[in-house]
Order: structure tokens, then sequence, then C-alpha cells
């Protein structure tokens, strides 16, 4: 039996944008739930530490489901058009993939 994998996403906002920044992650999470209803992404906001962190994560059941995942995704001209929206929003270089797998 294959194990889970989560993948998660994070970024930090602009000083000054979180705000716009926290708006814009709700919006593209619910797109991208909307479009994908197959794949569940929930957003989170980091309490301790960096609190600027803005962090994705979505289960997949193998490695290949999130490849095909990411894969959907980035052909989105929709997400595209989000991602646009979001100029300024980040930390130019900020961003952070992980994927974990579950024990």
């Amino acid at each position: 039996m294959a194990n889970m994998i989560r993948f998660q996403r994070s970024l930090r906002s602009a000083v000054g944008k979180g705000r716009e920044a926290t708006a814009w992650a709700q919006e593209v999470t619910a797109y991208l739930n909307g479009k994908f209803a197959e794949t569940k992404l929930q957003v989170f906001a980091q309490r301790f530490g960096d609190v600027s962190t803005i962090a994705w994560q979505a289960d997949f059941d193998t490695l290949a489901s999130l490849d095909h995942y990411q894969q959907a995704v980035n052909a989105d001209k929709g997400y595209w058009a989000l991602v646009d929206k979001a100029d300024g929003f980040f930390v130019e270089g900020s961003i952070h993939d992980t994927v974990f797998e579950a024990l």
C-alpha cells in the first residue's frame, strides 16, 4: 500500500501587504478547489516564527497524482491570471515547496 503524500507550498507576504496577500491566498485556494474538486487544498497562516508566512497544503495518494495535479494547475489560464494579480504581495524568492510522505 502506498503512503499518503502531502504537498506544501509557502510564501512570505511583503511588508505592508499582509492583508492583500491573505485575501489573495484565500481567493486562489477557492479557485483551485472549485476547478480541481478532487483535491482539497487548504491555506494556512503561520502563527509563530515568521508570521508573514502563508502556506498551502494538499494530500495525494501517490507522487504520480501530485504530478498530475501540478501539471493541470500549471496548464490552467485562470490560475495564472490569479498569479498575475498577486504581483507585489509576496517577498521575491520566498517560495518554498516541500513534499512529505506519511510514515
